[in-house]
């Protein structure tokens, strides 16, 4: 598009996420460097039958654990459908909640005045932990090995730290709160979540080391009537909250999916039977509810459930700063790569600012960390006369869910700072989107500067028709763009594509076949020049070997005995002869005729298809000996022979050997070459001769084996 070096913000991997701020965002997924709406869970479950079931726990192996109203532990494998069931201790079967680390099953004692811990396996009691003072209200795992204790007493609510010993190493203080009935700990934000209150129920947050409340909010604002009856968390970001309608609105159940912001990002039905919810725990794959009836088990769900709201989520950058130029094109457009099944849309929309002020106040709300992230989205969105440029896609059909890119104007921004707001929207019964890159293209380097200058005078006016004309040829070619940007990296043996180091290699003329392995194919085609120039040599076969079989020591040999050696020759007066070693070749014994040279009871008759093997069949054969296995023999058949075949001269065969690692021992000791004991005697196909020894007389390999020293030749 231009000579000049086009600039760009690239938002892709979990780091460079990290840096924007997101609202309603899967947590798990953003780490991994996409954005995406937290998924929710499905609405239907399935039900473990177990009657009045309550306290469920998940282990840090993924093991679903609960109690019945029979004193039974239940113990539920992942990916497995049934439950094993064994005798609980009477403190595990009444506890409310259960709480496992990698010390045991920890639970409130009877009377709350003390932690009890019992071994994950043998449910035996390993401990028991008395508390300074106070009430047990609550527990939650720290997402280590300790555990965390609400108590109460007469002046307020603390949290204690307990580790795996059973003792205190750290208290809490928590102000302005009371009546608390449970509590959550998310590791990922470090917050402690306190559902308090009665009849005017209150969710808390509180970050780990302050006392002071970080926000709340009401339970009634989440869901109009609603009345918790349990809390219960993924331990890492998200919050389960279970309870049920109020009489106004009809008493169903429900379980409520919040994030760490208490943003509301799923909702679960129950049936009717199970409005009496008794504990709710959950996981990256599911939400698990227990009741009267059993535990209920609702996997995750990558499709927005019929009858929920639309799952949305928001993420907007740092302040992107251009710097200043003559022709004052400061911007170009905005390039989300994205994937927006049918049913999706994704929105993007900018801010822009060039005065301090502005800059300061917006920079303000996006760094104030005393507010939860998604009041900060909420607040720098609801800014006045700044946010613009609102371009909004609808996603294709739901065949075609491949990424895309999707792009919105830049070009008329003359402001320095500028922030980028993209929003991922899916209806009920739609897959979920996702955005894997955020690129914001800057200077503002155009195919307008291609352009005479009567017309580029058009640029200037507000709403050219010409220049945005120009940006939909410049948008629409950035596909053809960015394959020439990226030809050089198909030739390249190390990035290019592997359907392309095929072409590359009969382009060529390399020895080549399409069954080799990847990483055969890349180093054959890497040391092309090599093979090229050395072909129909020892060294042109020795490093196609050393691609095919890498690795030292080596597992091949190459004997070439024309070359190594020659033909003996005798001397005479004029001649010296030949050096040692030398071949020495003649006819054998059925090649003899009948003369006065054939010798009687010596000559014979070749058998049927056997061949001269006289001195003509030691010329110009080259034999290669190789380590192999016989799956690896098998594997190689098909290719192994015919591309040797290729690096040999034309006048020369090969005499191809599978033989076993022993067979290309030599007496030479270098770097590569490792002292081991003789083999262990035996008769087989990987014997190696000279080196396996039958033992000396007197000693027998069995009852009726040899008892003599004989070497396996």
């Amino acid at each position: 598009m231009t000579a000049q070096r086009q600039r760009s913000y690239r938002f892709a991997t979990g780091a460079q996420w990290a840096t924007c701020l997101a609202e309603r965002a899967d947590g798990e997924r953003l780490r991994a460097g996409g954005v995406r709406p937290t998924a929710g869970y499905a609405r239907a479950g399935v039900l473990h039958a177990a009657r009045g079931s309550h306290a469920p726990s998940v282990t840090r192996a993924g093991e679903v654990l609960w109690v019945d109203a029979e004193s039974a532990l239940h113990r539920l494998l992942p990916l497995d459908d049934e439950t094993t069931v064994i005798p609980a201790p009477s403190t595990l079967a009444r506890a409310t909640r259960i709480v496992s680390t990698p010390a045991g099953l920890w639970v409130i004692g009877p009377d709350r005045d003390t932690l009890q811990c019992f071994d994950d396996e043998t449910l035996t009691r390993r401990l028991v932990a008395e508390l300074p003072s106070g009430r047990a209200v609550d527990i939650a795992g720290d997402g280590r090995d300790a555990v965390f204790v609400l108590i109460e007493d007469a002046s307020a609510l603390a949290v204690l730290r307990v580790d795996r010993n059973g003792r205190v190493v750290h208290r809490l203080n928590l102000s302005g709160v009371s009546h608390a009935t449970a509590f959550v700990f998310l590791s990922e934000s470090q917050r402690l979540v306190v559902l308090v209150g009665e009849h005017h129920q209150r969710l808390v947050w509180f970050t780990m080391g302050e006392e002071k409340p970080l926000f709340g909010v009401t339970v009634a604002t989440l869901r109009p009537c609603f009345v918790a009856r349990s809390l219960g968390s993924d331990a890492r970001g998200r919050i389960a909250l279970a309870g049920e309608d109020g009489m106004p609105c009809g008493r169903g159940g429900h379980v409520l999916v919040l994030d760490a912001d208490a943003n509301v990002v799923g909702e679960v039905p129950l049936d009717s039977l199970d409005v009496a919810a008794t504990g709710v725990v959950a996981t990256k794959r599911a939400l698990f509810v227990t009741g009267p009836r059993g535990m209920k088990e609702f996997g995750v769900s990558d499709v927005v459930p019929n009858g929920s709201e639309p799952a949305r989520c928001t993420m907007v950058t740092p302040m992107l700063y251009s710097p200043d130029r003559e022709d004052h094109r400061r911007w170009l457009r905005v390039e989300a790569s994205a994937s927006v099944p049918e049913g999706c849309t994704i929105e993007l929309s900018f801010a822009a600012a060039d005065d301090a002020e502005t800059r300061e106040r917006l920079n303000a709300i996006a760094t104030n960390v005393a507010l939860p992230m998604s009041q900060r989205v909420n607040r720098l969105l609801a800014e006045p006369d700044v946010w613009r440029g609102r371009t909004v896609y609808t996603g294709g059909s739901s065949a075609d869910e491949a990424s895309a890119v999707y792009s919105a104007k830049l070009f008329d921004v003359r402001e320095r700072y500028l922030w980028v707001s993209v929003t991922l929207t899916a209806a009920p019964g739609a897959r979920l989107p996702e955005l894997s890159e955020l690129r914001v293209l800057y200077p503002g380097l155009t195919l307008m500067e291609n352009l005479p200058a009567i017309y580029r005078r058009d640029e200037a006016e507000p709403n050219s028709f010409l220049r945005d004309l120009v940006g939909v040829l410049e948008t629409t070619t950035q596909e053809l763009d960015a394959r020439i940007a990226t030809l050089g990296a198909h030739v390249h043996p190390s990035t290019a594509p592997v359907e392309w180091l095929d072409y590359l290699a009969r382009w060529l003329g390399l020895p080549w076949d399409d069954a080799l392995a990847e990483t055969r194919k890349r180093a054959i085609v890497t040391r092309a020049e090599e093979l090229t120039e050395t072909r129909g040599t020892r060294l042109g076969l020795e490093a196609l070997l050393d691609c095919l079989l890498p690795g030292m020591p080596r597992r091949f040999r190459v004997t070439d005995s024309t070359a190594d050696a020659g033909f003996a020759v005798v001397g005479g007066a004029s001649c010296t002869g030949s050096a040692l070693p030398a071949m020495l070749g003649g006819q054998t014994r059925w090649s003899a005729e009948l003369d006065a040279s054939a010798v009687l009871g010596y000559m014979r008759l070749p058998c049927a298809a056997q061949r001269d093997d006289g001195a003509w069949q030691l010329a110009g054969v080259v034999r290669v000996e190789v380590v192999a296995t016989r799956a690896e023999r098998d594997a190689w058949a098909p290719w192994f022979r015919a591309l040797l075949t290729e690096m040999i001269p034309l006048t020369a065969r090969l005499d191809l050997r599978w033989v076993s690692a022993g067979a290309l021992r030599a007496d030479v000791l270098d770097g590569h070459y490792i002292l081991t004991s003789a083999p262990a005697p035996h008769l087989g196909v990987d014997a190696v001769t000279e080196l396996a020894r039958l033992p000396e007389r007197g000693t027998r390999l069995s009852a009726s084996g040899s008892n003599v020293s004989t070497r396996l030749r």
